[in-house]
Parts: structure tokens; C-alpha cells; sequence
């Protein structure tokens, strides 16, 4: 599919590239994006897609909404690889967070695959009053604490609770667990009165 050009992030990249002393090479190794693709979008020849963008913006310290603004959003389908993930690590090293949900666009509710080594622990301080999380175990088992009460659930099994309190979540199985955490909004629930 051919692409007009995009000139104004090609000029963006380069400079930035060039105040970092960095070489084509080194930005690549840095972004996860390939030599010829950078090389395409510093000549204006290539038009960048939403992962694209966001990982230069990590590799190059620049601000995303500056890139976005240079950079066209018109295509049907945003694809984001899993390298260009915005990923957070637990305290103890042995949880990942990926944010699966758009990181451009604030929404009500944000969702995550998270994924846990043996033993892993996510702990998490109070978020804002009416704020609830939904994690649903994909695979192994796990366990969430929260106001003093422990469940556990399996693979296939969801959880439903206030996240604004103090809560855990524990990995209890025998190797690694994998599951999808929601985050909903205190504006989720403004409307209605009732969780469920």
C-alpha cells in the first residue's frame, strides 16, 4: 500500500537522532525499528504507524503527542507489535503489566495483559474512590487480596473487586500465570449505583 510522505516527523527523527549523536544503527537497536525503515521516514519516503511512532518516541525521549502531530493516523487498521507495548514490571521483577488498551486516546476503562513468574506479586496502593478492576486468570491460578478477604481463581475464572483500597495479586500456581486485568473508571459507575 503506498503511502504519501510524511515530511515533518522524517525532520523530527533525524534531528533528535542527530542531538543524541546517535547513528541509523544505534536508533534501531534502540526503537526495535528497522534500519531501512528509519532511513525511509528521515527521507520523508515512509509514513510511520501508530507503534512506530510511539516506539521512536520511548528510543528518542521526544513527547508523543509531538510525533503524532507530525505523524498521519489515516490508516484503517492500527497495529501495534508487542515490542512497542508500554510494558511496567512489578516491585519484585517477576510481574509484567502490557497496556493493551490505546495509549493515545483517554478512555473510561484501561486493559492489560498481565503476565506473572512464579511467585510474582503485584501490589497496588488505593486508585481513585469508585475505581474497580475485573481480572479475568487465562492461565495458571492466581489469588487477589483486598480489604482484608483473599479469593482464588483459575484459569477461565474472573474476579471482580474495589481498587480503592490497598489490593494484591498474587500468582499461585506451580509455574507462570497469565491474565486480563480491566481497569474501570470511577466514571464507569457514576450513572449506576450498582457494580454488576
Amino acid at each position: 500500500m503506498n503511502v504519501a510522505p510524511t515530511p515533518d516527523i522524517g525532520k523530527l527523527v533525524r534531528s533528535k537522532r542527530k542531538a543524541l549523536d546517535l547513528t541509523l544503527e544505534q536508533l534501531a537497536e534502540r526503537s526495535g525499528v528497522s534500519r531501512s525503515m528509519l532511513s525511509a521516514i528521515e527521507r520523508g519516503t515512509a509514513n510511520p504507524t501508530f507503534s512506530i511512532v510511539w516506539a521512536l518516541s520511548q528510543a528518542l525521549g521526544l513527547d508523543l503527542a509531538t510525533l503524532e502531530g507530525a505523524a498521519r493516523q489515516d490508516e484503517p487498521i492500527e497495529h501495534q507489535h508487542h515490542y512497542s507495548t508500554p510494558l511496567r514490571r512489578s516491585a519484585d521483577g517477576k510481574c509484567e503489566l502490557f497496556m493493551l488498551s490505546p495509549v493515545r486516546t483517554v478512555l473510561p476503562v484501561e486493559w492489560h495483559h498481565l503476565v506473572m513468574q512464579l511467585g510474582g506479586c503485584l501490589e497496588s496502593k488505593a486508585h481513585a474512590a469508585g475505581t474497580f478492576e475485573h481480572l479475568t486468570c487465562l492461565a495458571g491460578s492466581l489469588s487477589v487480596s483486598v480489604g482484608g478477604k483473599t479469593v482464588y481463581a483459575q484459569a477461565g475464572d474472573t474476579l471482580r473487586y474495589r481498587a480503592d483500597a490497598p489490593h494484591r495479586i498474587d500468582n499461585v500456581a506451580d509455574g507462570e500465570t497469565q491474565a486480563l486485568l480491566l481497569v474501570a473508571q470511577p466514571d464507569q459507575y457514576r450513572a449506576k449505583s450498582v457494580m454488576m
